[in-house]
């Protein structure tokens, strides 16, 4: 493939060829778009955080090692991934990245199956399209090759995943733990509470369990912005000493349209390896009133179990969501 010019935008097709799994085989695989990280090697977290798995205008999360960041090899690179377009017959899917810390930009890619030897009955190939600005630090033959890479690494996967399920399913990693919350506010619309909602920094102010929460790092209420929060707890045996709990949080997507947004814990002393939540704000009853959702996906935490993790975001959103309640309440008859 002839090298572009420097100012313009990069464009790349690289394919690989399953010799047994067919494109009937391999299409809900790729087409499961928030579990990329099944296969894609490197990618350690994928996670839906908008829409239903697989519609378009659905958004994932993604983070892992397989591109470098910009902020230096120690740093996790993550990007969040807008689904575009869906064709079930052709077998194909767009998507682009909306945010990411790995220095693309205007980034639309689409993947497409063919049958291997045009009548669908044996193996199959995916094609995968790729369209970017030229991306700083990079050249164009490099980010090339590390798509053909892993592209062929991900086929492998996913035939060896369809020839041999069982082999498949006991190397799948722990199972995510998944939950969801809810809060009613009466008498109050969701344009009302979405302000508090968005204030990413400003959670002190509601949740009943955070003492402290203010800016790390970022620009407020934008991606990437970084806050840090703690609670005080007493010892336990009757001690007077004083555990201080804390989280560092990433704001990773925000809509102001939609009233959602989505975040990450970074470091911590709790015990989360790997937590995603996004909290969304909707009408009901025709705008009378709203509703809180507070939905995560979470690796398992020692020394916890799901159904405790789901009662504490549970307890925590109903103390939030009276909070909200009353303020609002009482700014509305002042």
């Amino acid at each position: 493939m002839e090298k572009p010019e420097c100012n313009q935008k990069w464009e790349a097709k690289v394919c690989t060829r399953l010799a047994v799994a067919t494109a009937d085989q391999i299409w809900p695989l790729i087409k499961d778009f928030f579990n990329m990280h099944k296969y894609f090697p490197n990618l350690t977290t994928c996670y839906g955080i908008h829409g239903n798995n697989g519609e378009p205008g659905c958004i994932r999360y993604c983070a892992g090692s397989s591109i470098p960041s910009t902020a230096g090899e120690s740093t996790v690179s993550w990007s969040t991934e807008r689904l575009l377009a869906v064709d079930h017959v052709e077998k194909s899917l767009t998507y682009e990245i909306l945010d990411c810390n790995v220095g693309f930009k205007s980034y639309v890619s689409t993947m497409k199956i063919h049958p291997g030897d045009g009548d669908g009955e044996k193996g199959c190939v995916i094609e995968w399209f790729i369209a970017v600005d030229p991306v700083e630090g990079w050249s164009f033959k490099d980010l090339v090759r590390k798509y053909e890479v892993a592209l062929q690494c991900m086929g492998k996967r996913m035939e060896d995943a369809i020839v041999n399920p069982e082999k498949a399913n006991m190397e799948e990693a722990e199972p995510k733990w998944e939950g969801k919350a809810t809060a009613e506010l009466r008498g109050l619309k969701a344009q009302e509470v979405w302000p508090l909602i968005e204030d990413f920094c400003g959670l002190g102010k509601w949740l009943p369990t955070i003492d402290t929460c203010y800016l790390l790092e970022g620009t407020p209420n934008q991606p990437g912005l970084v806050r840090y929060c703690a609670s005080e707890k007493l010892s336990s045996g009757g001690s007077e000493e004083v555990n201080i709990m804390w989280a560092k949080e990433k704001l990773i997507a925000i809509d102001p349209i939609g009233k959602w947004l989505s975040y990450e814990i970074l470091d911590n002393n709790v015990g989360f390896r790997s937590y995603v939540a996004t909290i969304k704000v909707m009408p009901m009853d025709n705008d009378d009133k709203c509703m809180i959702e507070w939905s995560f996906v979470s690796d398992p935490i020692e020394g916890w179990g799901l159904e405790h993790l789901i009662s504490y975001i549970d307890n925590s959103l109903q103390g939030m969501a009276k909070k909200m309640e009353e303020a609002l309440q009482v700014k509305g008859n002042a």
